[in-house]
């Protein structure tokens, strides 16, 4: 039969105690990874939506300030109702004076008639009436944005243009125009990096590229490059528009994470890229400190079970050394009492007094059989124990009282038989020594009765 290894107490509390705290602090940390992967996730994507929709308002309130002032001054023409060349001058030259961020400003009639702020002229041969600008406002009816284009003016220039249809009632007298150079949204665009690696990039409503970080794909007179022409993997960009966020390569091959927002009005796309792998690094993070903070609440629980378990259980070292002598038959070891107050240090305390009244025991018997042994009988009777013990009281003490009867009748015995012998010896009379045998053999059967009861080893079988 295979032997079972010995194991002790301490190691297997220890041991089993250790199993259950990393099985639940694994667990602990197991959900704790998932849920908290999942937060930062949404952390970075709700960080990458915010930077996307602060670059979209940024771009929008630039869009709308230009539309402000052409409202403004398409209002105050048709309140003038007035278009001489002397009146529409000093309206976009006041304009042009109080905003020389703008390009161009300017007012076309419905006759074709060209007043540009500055004292710029008009390119000639050129019917702006014909142009994307004019042409767009007047079907519309409202405001309208029109996406970069080379101006007729300054080829040279890639504009952005704000116009806004004048009415005189329901009748369209013209147009008013804004012109920004697309230099001034380029450089905010360039200015967005919230994160290591990132970037923002603009199209317009035809998903023309307006500004990008390479500065090639960027619009000029010479060419206007589609984003996904150039970029194919935008596709799933734009066509996801309204999504939280989207996956895709970046022009360098790199995997990103897209937010997009198209803007009102203009259709134009804001986008922002931020690199998958600083996207991930953040749950990363979260995910090696959790487990960190893990490991270091496992070990200090772990020191800290150690201690109490070699605390709770040190009686322990008291008792079995204890026990070994018992084994061996000394039971005069003494006993620590122990200073718990719990279980263990009842049972310390519990064995401790057992070992002490078996002592006790043991020596009062000794002294009793060792009186006995010396012929006095009339030693004191072992007092009463507890529970079975004292069966063995109240034999030692039967055995005791019947040692001291059956002496007793055989010192009566023996005098009685003295006293015979010397009737026997002062008389002659067979009759009278008839009677003193029968009374020597009385005694003699009294005594025989009375050892009756004992076992002993026949004569000449004794070792």
């Amino acid at each position: 039969m295979m032997k079972n290894k010995r194991t002790t107490v301490k190691s297997r509390i220890t041991r089993h105690v250790m199993l259950a705290l990393v099985v639940t602090v694994s667990i602990m940390t197991i959900v704790n990874v998932i849920y908290l992967s999942k937060r930062i996730v949404e952390q970075q994507e709700t960080k990458l939506e915010l930077a996307t929709q602060v670059s979209a308002n940024k771009v929008d309130n630039w869009l709308e300030d230009m539309g402000t002032v052409t409202e403004d001054m398409a209002s105050t023409l048709t309140a003038l109702g007035d278009l001489n060349q002397v009146t529409v001058r000093a309206v976009v030259d006041r304009v042009a004076l109080n905003h020389p961020e703008f390009f161009y400003v300017y007012f076309s009639d419905r006759l074709g008639n060209m007043t540009m702020a500055r004292g710029v002229d008009f390119a000639p041969g050129v019917d702006p009436r014909e142009r994307g600008w004019y042409k767009k406002a007047a079907e519309a009816g409202h405001t309208v944005v029109i996406d970069p284009y080379s101006s007729a003016t300054r080829p040279d220039v890639m504009m952005v243009t704000i116009a806004t249809p004048v009415y005189w009632g329901s009748e369209l007298v013209g147009v008013v125009a804004v012109d920004a150079d697309i230099e001034s949204i380029q450089s905010f665009m360039s200015t967005i990096d919230f994160e290591e690696g990132s970037y923002g990039f603009l199209l317009d409503s035809n998903g023309n590229i307006i500004v990008h970080p390479n500065s090639d794909y960027n619009p000029t007179s010479e060419k206007i490059t589609s984003a996904i022409e150039v970029m194919p993997e935008l596709k799933i960009v734009i066509d996801n528009i309204d999504a939280d966020y989207v996956k895709a390569k970046d022009y360098t091959g790199k995997n990103m994470v897209y937010s997009a927002v198209k803007l009102e009005g203009s259709n134009w796309i804001v986008t922002v890229a931020y690199p998958e792998a600083s996207f991930l690094s953040h749950v990363d993070k979260g995910i090696r400190l959790s487990f960190i903070v893990a490991v270091i609440c496992v070990l200090l629980a772990l020191i800290d079970i150690q201690y109490t378990v070699r605390k709770v259980l040190k009686p322990l070292d008291n008792i079995e050394p204890a026990m070994d002598r018992v084994v061996k038959g000394d039971f005069t070891t003494q006993i620590n009492f122990a200073t718990a107050d719990d279980e263990i240090g009842d049972l310390q305390n519990k064995l401790a007094i057992c070992l002490a009244m078996l002592s006790d025991i043991i020596h009062e018997q000794k002294y009793v059989l060792a009186e006995m042994e010396k012929g006095n009988l009339a030693v004191e009777d072992i007092d009463d124990l507890p529970g079975e013990l004292n069966e063995i009281a109240t034999s030692v003490n039967s055995i005791k009282n019947t040692f001291n009867d059956i002496i007793s009748d055989i010192q009566f015995s023996a005098i009685n038989l003295q006293s015979f012998a010397m009737g026997i010896n002062e008389t002659s009379d067979l009759e009278e020594m008839r009677s003193v045998f029968e009374e020597l053999s009385y005694e003699a059967n009294a005594l025989m009765d009375k050892t009756s009861k004992f076992i002993t080893v026949p004569t000449g079988q004794k070792d």
